[in-house]
C-alpha cells in the first residue's frame, strides 16, 4: 500500500470521525445529554392518550439513556423526561431525535394537551427553528408551575431513535453551524468523487466509472434524505414526498448497490448462477418503490431488508472467492468488504439485531465514506493498471511489429530481386518473341507471294489444258470410248487442281482483314449453281437443286461459293460411286439453310468435332486425298459472314453437313415475297 492511499484513508476516517467529536464538544460546551434522565414506555397498538400517560407512575417507564426500537407497524413508543433539578432557568432548544422519524409529538405543561408535532410529516415551513432534526423551544423558570417532566410520543414505521438533548440558543447555533459545515465536507467529497467518476467516463468511454458515479450519486442523494436536508432546502412544504423519496431510495440504492457489487468484482463469468441471483434480489428490491404505493410501509421495508441481510452472507463468500482468485481484483474487493461491513451493522441495528452504540448508529456515515473513497481509489488503482499492461502490451505488439517489419522488408527485398531476374528473363524471351514474330510475318509473307506467284502460273496451263481436253472430248473424230475416258480424268484432274489452288488462296484470303472483304446480296440459287458447275462436269453424282422464291442471303459469294464447294468436293469422296450427293436449300427463319449430304460410312463421334480444326482428317479419310483444309475453311468462312457451319447428320447411312446463311435485310421498295416456312424443302 502507498503511502499517498494511506495518507488517504487516513483523511476519510477523520473526516467521518469529526462529526462525533463535534457532537462531545458541544455537549461540554453548552448542550445537555436528557439521555440519563428519560424512561420509555411501550404503546404496541398506538392508542394511548396524553391523559392515559401522564397519569401512569414513574415506575410504569423503564430503562435510561438513548432508546431504540424497531417497529414497523402502527405502534409508537412514549418517553418521559424528568428535566434536572438544577436546570438553569431561561429558554433552551429540545432535539428529542434524528431528522428521519416520522411523527414526534412534545406534551407539556404550558404547550396544550394536543401537543406539538414536529416529525418528518410536518412541513418544514410551520418550525420554529430552521434546523435539519426537530427541535422544540422551552420556557424554564423558577416557578413550579412551569413544566419540569416532559412527554414525548414517537412512531415510525421503520427504527425508532430517541437521543433527548437540551440546548442553549447560542451554543446550539454554534453546533449547528460546525455540524452544517460537517456535513458540507462530507457532501463535498462525495460530489467530488461522483464529478470524478464522471470525467473518467468521458474521458475514457468506460461504462464502469459511470456506474460507479451513479452508485455514488444514488448514495449521496439517499443521505440527504435521511438526514433532513432535502427536506429543510427543496421539500419545504411536501412532507409525504420525502417520506415516499426517502423509503424508495433507499430500496433503489440496496438494489443497485447488490448488482454493482456484483459487477464489479467481475463474478458473472465464473459464477453466472451468482450474478443472475443478485440480479433477480436487485429487481426485486428495486420493485419495492411501487409496492411501497400499495402495501404498509414497515411489511416493504422489513422484507427487502431480510433479504438483504440474506444476501450479505453470499456476497461475502463471493469476495473471499475473488480475494484469491483475482489478486487485481484485491482493492476492490476490500472496498465492497469494508461496505458490507458497515451495511450489515446498519441493518443489523435498524432489525434490531444489534446492540445500539455511537458505532452502529453511525455506521452508514462513518463507514460510507470510508468505502466511497477506497471504491475510488480502487478503480484508479483499476485503470493505473490497465494503462501499465496497455503499454507493456504496446510495447510486445511494437516489437512483434518491428521484427514483422524487418522479416518482411527481407522478403520483399528477395521478392524484388527474383522480379528483376524474371523482368530481364521476360526482356529478353520478349525480344527473342519479337524477333520470331518479325521472322513468322516475313516468312508468312513469302509464303504469300509464293502462293500468289504459283496460283498464277498454274491458273493459266491449267485452264488451257482444261479448254483443250474439253475441246477434243466433243471432236466428232475423237470419240473412242478409250480416249473419252481418258479426256474425262484429264478435265477432273485438272479441275481437282483448280479447286485445291482455290482452296489455298481462300485460307489465305480468311487472313486479311474484315475490310478486304466485300459483302453481297444474292440468291442461294446463284451460290448452289456456283458450286454445282465446279463439279457438274466431272461427275454426275451431283443432285444440286434450289427454288427461286428462297429470300435472297447476305455474304462474300467467291468465299461461300469455295465454302460449299468443299463440302460437295468431300461428299463426293466420301459417298461409294454408284451413289447420289445431294444438294438441298431450306428457310429457317432468319436464315438459309443448305444441306450436302452423302451416301458415306458416317463421321465415328470422336471425330465430330475434331474435323472441323486445321488440318485434321477424319479416321476413315485413308486413301482419299485431301490435306485436312476444307470443313476447317468452310466453318470460317460461315462464320465471318453471319452463319455457321455443323454436322447435322452422321448416322450410318451418312453424313449431312449443314451450311447457314444469314437473309439479307429487305428493301424498303420491294414488296413482301412470300418464302416457305421453316422445314419446307425447296426443289426446282
Amino acid at each position: 500500500m502507498s503511502s499517498r492511499l494511506l495518507l488517504t484513508l487516513l483523511l476519510a476516517l477523520a473526516a467521518c470521525a469529526w462529526p462525533a467529536g463535534a457532537r462531545a464538544q458541544a455537549h461540554a460546551s453548552g448542550g445537555i445529554d436528557l439521555a440519563p434522565y428519560a424512561s420509555h414506555l411501550a404503546d404496541p397498538t398506538g392508542r394511548l392518550t396524553y391523559d392515559a400517560v401522564r397519569r401512569m407512575p414513574a415506575e410504569a417507564f423503564s430503562g435510561g439513556g438513548p432508546f431504540e426500537r424497531a417497529t414497523y407497524r402502527d405502534g409508537a413508543v412514549w418517553v418521559r423526561i424528568a428535566l434536572p433539578d438544577d436546570l438553569t432557568p431561561g429558554t433552551w432548544w429540545f432535539v428529542p431525535c434524528p431528522a428521519r422519524i416520522g411523527s414526534v409529538r412534545l406534551y407539556a405543561d404550558g404547550i396544550g394537551d394536543e401537543g406539538r408535532e414536529l416529525g418528518a410529516s410536518t412541513p418544514f415551513v410551520e418550525r420554529d427553528v430552521a434546523f435539519r432534526k426537530p427541535v422544540f423551544a422551552l420556557d424554564v423558570r423558577d416557578d413550579d408551575a412551569r413544566p419540569r417532566v416532559l412527554f414525548v410520543r414517537v412512531a415510525s414505521q421503520g427504527a425508532i431513535l430517541v437521543t433527548p438533548q437540551l440546548w442553549r440558543p447560542e451554543a446550539f447555533a454554534a453546533m449547528a453551524g460546525r455540524e452544517y459545515a460537517i456535513w458540507g465536507l462530507y457532501f463535498g467529497a462525495l460530489g467530488l468523487l461522483v464529478l470524478l467518476n464522471v470525467y473518467f467516463w468521458f474521458d475514457l468511454r468506460r461504462s464502469l466509472y459511470l456506474y460507479c458515479a451513479m452508485y455514488l450519486s444514488l448514495f449521496l442523494a439517499l443521505l440527504l434524505l435521511l438526514e433532513g436536508f432535502a427536506a429543510q432546502w427543496w421539500f419545504r412544504g411536501q412532507p409525504g414526498s420525502v417520506v415516499y423519496l426517502t423509503r424508495a431510495l433507499a430500496l433503489v440504492t440496496m438494489g443497485y448497490t447488490l448488482w454493482f457489487g456484483v459487477q464489479l468484482i467481475e463474478i458473472g463469468r465464473r459464477l453466472p448462477w451468482a450474478y443472475a441471483l443478485a440480479c433477480a434480489l436487485s429487481l426485486a428490491l428495486v420493485s419495492g418503490t411501487v409496492l411501497l404505493l400499495f402495501l404498509p410501509d414497515g411489511v416493504v421495508l422489513v422484507a427487502m431488508l431480510w433479504l438483504r441481510v440474506l444476501w450479505q452472507p453470499v456476497f461475502a463468500c463471493l469476495l473471499v472467492m475473488q480475494w484469491r482468485a483475482r489478486p487485481d481484483l484485491r482493492w476492490v474487493v476490500i472496498a465492497f468488504a469494508v461496505q458490507v461491513a458497515g451495511s450489515s451493522a446498519a441493518m443489523g441495528h435498524t432489525l434490531g439485531l444489534l446492540p445500539s452504540n455511537e458505532w452502529t448508529r453511525h455506521s452508514l456515515d462513518f463507514i460510507g465514506l470510508v468505502h466511497m473513497v477506497m471504491l475510488s481509489v480502487a478503480l484508479m488503482s483499476r485503470l493505473r493498471d490497465s494503462e501499465r499492461r496497455a503499454l507493456e502490451m504496446s510495447i510486445r505488439a511494437e516489437a512483434r511489429l518491428d521484427q514483422k517489419v524487418s522479416e518482411r522488408t527481407a522478403e520483399l527485398a528477395s521478392i524484388n530481386r527474383r522480379l528483376e531476374t524474371e523482368i530481364a528473363e521476360r526482356r529478353a524471351a520478349q525480344a527473342e518473341l519479337d524477333a520470331a514474330l518479325r521472322s513468322e510475318r516475313a516468312t508468312h509473307e513469302t509464303q504469300r507471294e509464293f502462293v500468289a506467284m504459283v496460283s498464277h502460273e498454274f491458273r493459266t496451263p491449267l485452264s488451257i489444258i482444261k479448254a483443250v481436253a474439253q475441246r477434243l472430248r466433243t471432236h466428232s473424230s475423237l470419240a473412242g470410248a478409250d480416249l473419252q475416258q481418258r479426256l474425262a480424268r484429264l478435265d477432273r484432274a485438272t479441275q481437282r487442281m483448280t479447286a485445291m489452288i482455290e482452296t489455298y488462296l481462300a485460307d489465305d484470303r480468311m487472313r486479311e482483314p474484315e475490310a478486304a472483304r466485300a459483302a453481297t446480296r444474292f440468291a442461294p440459287r446463284t451460290l448452289i449453281s456456283a458450286a454445282a458447275e465446279l463439279h457438274s462436269a466431272m461427275d454426275e453424282r451431283l443432285d444440286a437443286v434450289c427454288h427461286v422464291e428462297l429470300p435472297e442471303v447476305e455474304g462474300d459469294l467467291p468465299l461461300l461459293t469455295i465454302a460449299l464447294s468443299n463440302l460437295i468436293d468431300n461428299a463426293l469422296k466420301y459417298s461409294p460411286l454408284e451413289t447420289t450427293v445431294r444438294v438441298r436449300a431450306y428457310h429457317a427463319g432468319d436464315q438459309v439453310r443448305i444441306d450436302v449430304g452423302d451416301r458415306g460410312g458416317g463421321v465415328p463421334e470422336a471425330d465430330r468435332e475434331r474435323i472441323f480444326q486445321r488440318y485434321v482428317r477424319g479416321s476413315d479419310g485413308s486413301g482419299r486425298p485431301g490435306a485436312g483444309l476444307g470443313l476447317h475453311l468452310a466453318r470460317e468462312i460461315a462464320r465471318r459472314n453471319g452463319g455457321d457451319l455443323v454436322l447435322a447428320d452422321a448416322g450410318p447411312e451418312g453424313s449431312t453437313f449443314s451450311l447457314r446463311i444469314p437473309c439479307a435485310a429487305p428493301l424498303a421498295e420491294e414488296a413482301p415475297v412470300r418464302v416457305p416456312e421453316r422445314g419446307d424443302e425447296v426443289v426446282a
